[in-house]
């Protein structure tokens, strides 16, 4: 039997035994040093709770009330869920029901079926007024049957209008065979006339040869080569430069021979660039052409000079090709050594002295075959300008060897002025 006293606020309890499996399980849980404020603290609970539920209350009663609390709590707790979904069922309704015609779902579906109808409208093919149907007829009016397009493919395949792309393909067609055709034609025409135009080069070759060589035959040490057909430094297959004169002194004059009706002065054709590629082919110092009849342009005239290159008219005795290598001659000697001032004046002089007999020469050659009556006369009138021809070149060669001072160089190019 245990033993309780009680003094003021502190009760003493000796020899207390407790037979509860609860709560031995709970102290046995519990550290040793914390048992007795366990215990303590579960008889005070204890106490406090009958206290409050009143002194002589047996605990199936209070086992009721318990029950009791926890069913009207948790109807409580019902009714205010009950409550707090219905709020969401009615903001649910309110928002979000699509058979709501105010909520924002119905709304939307709403203005989704007036877009879905008004979109299907537009596209409704049936539909005269809708996009599709009027994208079908301008299609229709464009691609179909009679449409534009097909007319103006009728049009540009129309052989018959003129303007139409298929008759304008079939005349490029015509015009290109016609081309062909006068080609060929052509090309016979010159395989034809080869024969004798070739012949006839050669001919005049042979001629400005003899020239030539009798051009330098006074001079002494002199060559004149036939380089025609014998490649030069330009390339393996440039033949540019039909005879070459060497003198004694290591000086070249090349000369072309020209039998054409018609020589270009300038341009990428121009006889002027051709001796130009002339000089170099044949490493030359200076450069001639002679032409067999009068193919050089109106300013040229029997007689060109255009720097260290030289344009003459040869009538065909040879006379105006021996007066162009003496003015060669001249020229290179002045420019490579000059002992003093030339006269500038006199060269202009005795330039257009020359220009002015070869036209006279020229002049009378062509007379030979009009006038029979005064072969003789004309005969001794070409020999009198002929003589005086060399004795103008002779003036030259004099005035060059008369320099006895150092002097600049001078070139054709100075000397001729504006005849250039």
């Amino acid at each position: 039997m245990a033993l309780i006293r009680v003094d003021g606020d502190v009760v003493t309890i000796e020899g207390l035994e407790v037979e509860d499996a609860g709560f031995a399980q709970l102290l046995a849980t519990q550290p040793e040093d914390r048992r007795a404020e366990v215990v303590t603290r579960a008889i005070t609970v204890g106490v406090r709770g009958i206290l409050s539920m009143g002194l002589g209350i047996d605990l199936s009663e209070v086992d009721d009330r318990v029950k009791r609390s926890v069913l009207e709590a948790t109807a409580e707790a019902r009714r205010e869920v009950e409550m707090v979904l219905n709020a969401a069922s009615r903001a649910f309704d309110a928002q979000l029901s699509p058979e709501n015609r105010t909520s924002t779902v119905a709304r939307t579906l709403e203005e989704f079926t007036s877009w879905r109808d008004g979109f299907l409208s537009r596209m409704d093919p049936t539909d005269a007024d809708s996009d599709t149907a009027r994208f079908l007829s301008e299609l229709t009016s464009l691609v179909g049957p009679a449409g534009e397009l097909q007319n103006r493919l009728e049009e540009a395949l129309d052989p018959s209008v003129d303007t139409s792309a298929f008759a304008q393909l079939g005349k490029s067609i015509e015009d290109r065979l016609i081309e062909l055709r006068d080609a060929v034609m052509h090309q016979r025409g010159r395989a034809e006339e080869a024969e004798s135009g070739t012949q006839k080069g050669f001919d005049f070759e042979d001629s400005v040869h003899d020239w030539l060589s009798s051009a330098v035959a006074g001079f002494g040490g002199c060559v004149v080569e036939r380089t025609g057909r014998i490649p030069g430094e330009l390339s393996a297959d440039a033949l540019v430069g039909d005879f070459v004169v060497t003198l004694s002194d290591g000086a070249r004059i090349v000369v072309e021979a020209k039998n054409t009706a018609r020589i270009n002065l300038a341009g990428k054709d121009g006889i002027l660039d051709e001796l130009d590629r002339a000089i170099v082919n044949r490493s030359a110092d200076f450069s001639i052409c002679i032409s067999s009849r009068d193919a050089f342009p109106k300013e040229v005239g029997p007689f060109g000079v255009y720097g260290h290159r030289l344009l003459v008219v040869d009538p065909g005795d040879g006379a105006m090709t021996a007066v162009a290598v003496r003015w060669a001659i001249s020229a290179m000697a002045a420019e490579r050594q000059t002992r003093g001032e030339l006269d500038h004046n006199l060269f202009e002089d005795r330039l257009q002295r020359i220009r002015q007999l070869a036209q006279l020469l020229s002049g009378s050659r062509r007379s030979l075959t009009d006038i029979t009556t005064s072969v003789e006369n004309v005969r001794g009138t070409l020999e009198q300008l002929r003589t005086e021809l060399l004795a103008v070149v002779t003036d030259l060669d004099s005035e060059v060897a008369r320099v006895t001072e150092p002097a600049e160089v001078v070139t054709l190019r100075s000397v001729a002025g504006s005849e250039a």
